[in-house]
């Protein structure tokens, strides 16, 4: 994106004004004290997670270089990207793969919703037009959910990414460059006029409202089906970022969270619950007679409380990472150690622990700030693809479902006899992945052979007898084995198909006690296109 660099250093600048930012007492009480959970959760055995009501949802970004796999890569970059994604992107043709992996990775963790990172589209688009979180693309993640068979798995709220949505593109739409500024030119940057701006007038239209509502929030809703759409007590929820580049406001963010709400319910028959971050309240100080537009508030995020919670009006919000990590050139930093999983459990645990009725956790796809939760390479700071995405699944609000899908070529380890990706899709490395024609599309192992084996460090099992049900297929017998915990199973023969899709029982385990248990896939003889299999507790 040719204006990548500028945007970047944009939000870094909003990052840590916004991450500094104190509590406004001018809103609501104390928040809960930040004092460490007791006992002290390490990784904790997964029958010992609370039982809890927490809505666990993650912000998550879908701009242009991200999808096309372009955003972590290339030189000269001062952060180093650890958690780049095992799924590798291809830029040319189409982008449905990113939709149909990450809609995918979400069901696989347990997510109740994603809350979709939207940017804005300018006014004058196609003319200017900038892809980092256009709100019409929504309509391809919900297609991607339809194709891929998980409608049901997990909904869809909208985050307003204000510094980028009300300010930068409204610079590009006005001809400065989508930030706005450079940091070898900060004077291209002009103020941002809502201070000087009357409320009730076509200038307050045109130049600040169109670009909240109009470009961005009312595109969202118009791109997501009302079945899809998250909401809280029936209420669609709608997630603003800080807002410090408004400066001294008083009466204008409240009226503007006020006419969201109007034309929200004129437009769409529905009534939005608006959940703010606390920085609001610094620039306006009437927000507090604004109760009945605000619907919750959150205190983010910073690195020296990687994970909060706040209470407004009975709602608590929890808001946290998993790891962090940006440096710039100048040589700062900011760095919370992910150490491996345990930062994640402790915030999933305090979020529980302090009865958070939402949950929403910075951010799905952030790789930019070492922050994402999909399946990734990194090494450093995670041990192994799945990690992250198990850890979201034992904390969600259904760790242990009646039917668990999982993907064979998203395995965390593998044993491949030949050398090199035979199919060229997914992922690099020896394991062999081409696209698959099967419904719901996706990708399958192929060309297996004796000797080869895919292992998942940890998968869920409920106590009692559970089946796993292996989908597959090949031109002549193939012979498999499922390992469970390191207990060898038995060898199963799957009759050749002819080249269709097959789904057959391949083993039967029972447990005393519900947990995550090791499962190693087998090949002991046969060529075979391996799509999926299930884990379905009786």
């Amino acid at each position: 994106m040719k204006n990548l660099k500028e945007y970047i250093l944009f939000i870094a600048a909003f990052l840590l004004i916004g991450c500094s930012d104190g509590n406004d007492e001018t809103i609501i009480p104390d928040k809960p004290g930040t004092e460490e959970p007791d006992p002290e959760p390490g990784k904790p055995d997964e029958d010992e997670v609370p039982e809890h009501n927490a809505i666990l949802g993650s912000l998550c970004g879908f701009e242009g270089d991200l999808r096309k796999g372009k955003i972590y890569k290339g030189d000269g970059r001062p952060t180093t990207y650890y958690n780049i994604p095992l799924f590798e992107a291809v830029p040319e043709g189409s982008e449905d793969g990113w939709w149909d992996n990450l809609v995918e990775e979400i069901a696989y963790s347990g997510l109740d919703y994603i809350a979709a990172n939207c940017r804005g589209l300018q006014p004058s688009y196609p003319k200017k037009y900038v892809d980092h979180g256009d709100p019409t693309h929504i309509k391809k993640l919900i297609e991607a959910m339809e194709r891929r068979g998980v409608t049901d798995k997990f909904k869809v709220a909208i985050f307003d990414d204000c510094p980028a949505s009300w300010e930068a593109v409204r610079n590009e739409d006005l001809g400065r460059g989508y930030a706005g500024y450079t940091i070898d030119n900060p004077g291209q940057r002009k103020p941002y006029p809502l201070k000087d701006i009357n409320i009730d007038s076509k200038e307050f239209q045109d130049s600040i409202y169109q670009y909240i509502w109009d470009y961005n929030i009312r595109l969202a809703f118009q791109n997501i089906p009302e079945k899809y759409i998250f909401k809280y007590n029936g209420r669609p929820v709608v997630y603003f970022w800080g807002c410090s580049f408004v400066g001294d406001v008083p009466g204008k963010l409240a009226y503007i969270l006020k006419r969201i709400r109007e034309d929200c319910i004129k437009e769409f028959n529905m009534d939005p619950l608006l959940i703010i971050d606390q920085d609001w309240g610094k620039r306006d100080n009437t927000l507090t007679a604004a109760t009945e537009a605000i619907g919750g508030l959150n205190n983010w995020f910073n690195m020296s409380e990687p994970y909060t919670v706040r209470t407004f009006k009975d709602l608590t919000v929890g808001v946290g990472i998993p790891g962090f990590l940006v440096n710039d050139k100048a040589g700062g930093e900011m760095f919370v150690d992910a150490d491996h999983g345990r930062l994640l459990e402790k915030a999933l645990n305090y979020f529980v622990k302090n009865r958070a009725h939402i949950i929403f956790l910075e951010g799905f796809t952030d790789v930019l700030e070492n922050a994402a939760y999909w399946r990734s390479t990194d090494k450093v700071y995670y041990d192994y693809p799945n990690q992250r995405l198990n850890i979201l699944r034992k904390w969600s609000s259904n760790p242990y479902p009646k039917e668990f899908k999982v993907e064979v070529e998203a395995c965390d380890n593998f044993e491949d006899k030949s050398s090199g990706n035979s199919g060229g899709q997914y992922r690099k490395g020896n394991l062999d992945i081409k696209k698959c024609n099967d419904i719901y599309e996706g990708w399958c192992v192929t060309a297996t052979e004796s000797g080869e084996w895919l292992k998942w460090v940890e998968l869920p099992f409920s106590a009692g007898k559970s089946t796993i049900k292996l989908r597959y297929a090949a031109q002549a017998t193939v012979k498999v084995r499922f390992d469970i915990n390191k207990e060898e199973g038995n060898v199963v023969e799957l009759p050749a198909t002819s080249g269709s899709w097959k789904d057959v029982d391949v083993a039967t385990v029972n447990f005393e006690k519900k947990g995550w248990r090791e499962v190693v896939l087998n090949i002991i003889s046969g060529d075979a296109d391996l799509n999926y299999f299930t884990i379905i507790a009786e």
